[in-house]
């Protein structure tokens, strides 16, 4: 079975707990929730009046309060419930989150974006995703959980990558959402003519299983404009980019934080090398 590590760094919301358990359920995934706090908020017990000393119940730390959301998430539907559970021991290096995910052969690492977090340190997200072999989904704080439904591969196609072409398919699929390719030229590459970039397009798509898969050529020079066209004119709910390739740079700068780039209030899916 398929397994999604679940990063909590004190910035726990319904939206990201919604989000992971929705991707579980649609691929039939296990979820691992692993802390990369240094330290752990934890909420003070509640004492019954007269009584000192006796706790209604045991203080709560961030990990608990996640796993709980998740559980009550959970048994609220009567499908598939995928197994939640928590890793052992706390990390605190990006390193260590890399080999775990190895280790258990994750199929997506996931984690929230936000500027605030409960930690008094987290996990460098762009050393994380420098040592991944699967893919990372940031997930925007104010995200309300809802499904995902239109898929964008922003890339130049002419290095379309068949592979996480052929992940986002089983995806797609699972979830019965859509999938486009988004054609941006490469910086310093002159762009494709419409007739070679459906050529090029219709050649991927025949080592696809059957999907919902559209083709979008982008004319717009510059590349925020174009964003917000596919994220407010054409309503993408997730947005792929590999790391350091084609216009990661150009959208998410010189180096992966936990604050995603104004403008983008979507969750990013970034794939490895």
């Amino acid at each position: 079975m398929k397994k999604i590590l679940l990063i909590n760094d004190g910035s726990t919301t319904v939206g990201l707990a919604a989000m992971a358990l929705q991707i579980a359920k649609t691929i039939r995934a296990e979820i691992l929730i692993v802390q990369t706090c240094y330290q752990t908020k934890a909420y003070p017990a509640k004492v019954l009046a007269g009584t000192p000393g006796l706790a209604v119940r045991s203080p709560e730390t961030e990990t608990d309060r996640l796993f709980r959301l998740l559980q009550q998430l959970n048994g609220g539907y009567d499908d598939f419930q995928p197994t939640v559970s928590v890793a052992e021991h706390p990390v605190t290096e990006a390193s260590i989150v890399a080999e775990l995910a190895l280790r258990t052969d994750c199929w997506m690492v996931v984690c929230g974006c936000s500027e605030r977090t409960a930690c008094q340190s987290s996990i460098d997200f762009q050393s994380l995703l420098n040592r991944l072999r699967c893919p990372l989904l940031l997930v925007p704080e104010n995200w309300a959980g809802d499904p995902i439904r239109r898929i964008t591969y922003m890339t130049d196609l002419r290095y379309c990558r068949h592979d996480i072409m052929r992940y986002l398919a089983e995806w797609v699929i699972a979830s019965q959402a859509s999938l486009s390719l988004a054609h941006f030229s490469k910086k310093g590459l002159a762009p494709i003519v419409e007739s070679y970039g459906l050529q090029l397009f219709a050649d991927i798509a025949r080592q696809l299983p059957g999907c919902p898969l559209t083709f979008n050529n982008i004319r717009e020079p510059n590349i925020h404009r174009a964003l917000d066209v596919l994220i407010n004119g054409l309503h993408s709910d997730l947005l792929v980019l590999i790391n350091h390739r084609f216009h990661f740079k150009e959208i998410i700068g010189d180096h992966l934080t936990t604050q995603l780039p104004e403008g983008i209030g979507i969750p990013i899916l970034l794939f490895p090398l």
